[in-house]
């Protein structure tokens, strides 16, 4: 009787302590994935909840459960049942492209505590263009491809927001929108040059963006970007160049081009294989706005999108 009430005893405890573990929002989400793979929906609907419960504003399992929902509700022809904490969404406009004076001058580029690519700091001097005050929409794009016939990018896990920026383009198609756009009203639509995006992204000596004027993926848990100007714009009025998509550049990428670089209106190299992408995403811890990488032209990132800008000729 006394080793039958200490397993017993056991058994609670162990229980308990069970029970006393926090299960976080990775674990839920992973099991319910599981479930959903094994089109076990009871249990994947059950996961996707308690993951909303931690974070109820989380795109990919809201996306998941109303995926859930309908393949319950298409077996047992029940009506589909609203999330366990519904949120109203905000109504959002499709925003339109503005644009900003970014008055040239010279600056400093580069960094000379930076990495190696970002070394020799070095004078340039750029001509006025105008900036867009904003990464390019959804919406905008959506617009382009209505327009041209042309396919949307794969919707990234979080879905198509109209407000967000369009990411998962490639650099040719970043072109492409830059042509058909100027086609539209006669004004010479392109990406920014590397210059002129460290330039207008840089307040005067500054060369860090806080996150009061990015979305990083300490501010969005790396779930997906968020509607464009809703941070702090800098002193150019221009938002979000520290973070939420990172930008195509129009030049070529050459970690020594530092050391060449004219020092009036630089262009990039004549030539490579990759292209330069600037600025932080949301997926992405902040960086000096000195940072620079680079991507393959025909890559899609889920995280990369693109500005544009013109000169007033």
């Amino acid at each position: 009787m006394i080793f039958r009430i200490s397993l017993l005893m056991m058994g609670l405890i162990w229980g308990n302590k069970l029970f006393a573990q926090k299960i976080n929002f990775d674990e839920y989400k992973k099991r319910a994935d599981a479930c959903f793979n094994k089109q076990d929906y009871e249990c994947a609907k059950e996961n996707y909840e308690r993951a909303l419960r931690i974070r109820n504003e989380e795109p990919y399992c809201k996306s998941q459960l109303q995926k859930v929902q309908k393949a319950l509700a298409k077996k047992t022809s029940t009506p589909v049942t609203p999330n366990p904490t519904p949120i109203k969404p905000k109504p959002t406009k499709p925003s339109t492209l503005s644009f900003v004076l970014v008055k040239g001058g010279t600056f400093q580029m580069g960094a000379p505590q930076g990495a190696v690519d970002e070394k020799p700091m070095h004078s340039v001097t750029l001509k006025d263009f105008y900036v867009a005050t904003h990464e390019v929409t959804v919406a905008e794009y959506k617009q382009y491809c209505k327009a041209t016939a042309k396919e949307m990018p794969t919707p990234p896990n979080w879905g198509w927001q109209d407000d967000h920026p369009i990411v998962g383009v490639s650099w040719q198609e970043a072109v492409e929108y830059c042509e058909w756009l100027s086609k539209q009203n006669g004004k010479k639509y392109r990406l920014l040059t590397e210059a002129e995006w460290e330039y207008a992204a840089s307040e005067g000596p500054k060369k860090t963006a806080p996150e009061e004027s990015g979305w990083y993926i300490s501010n969005t848990d790396g779930a997906s970007p968020k509607n464009v100007g809703t941070k702090k714009a800098n002193k150019w009025g221009i938002f979000d160049m520290g973070g939420n998509a990172a930008e195509w550049c129009a030049d070529w990428y050459d970690k020594g081009y530092y050391a060449q670089s004219p020092s009036q209106t630089p262009v990039g190299p004549a030539q490579g294989t990759r292209k330069v992408v600037r600025g932080r995403s949301f997926g992405d811890e902040p960086k000096s706005l000195t940072f620079r990488y680079a991507l393959p032209p025909a890559s899609k990132s889920p995280t990369v999108g693109f500005r544009i800008c013109y000169e007033d000729k």
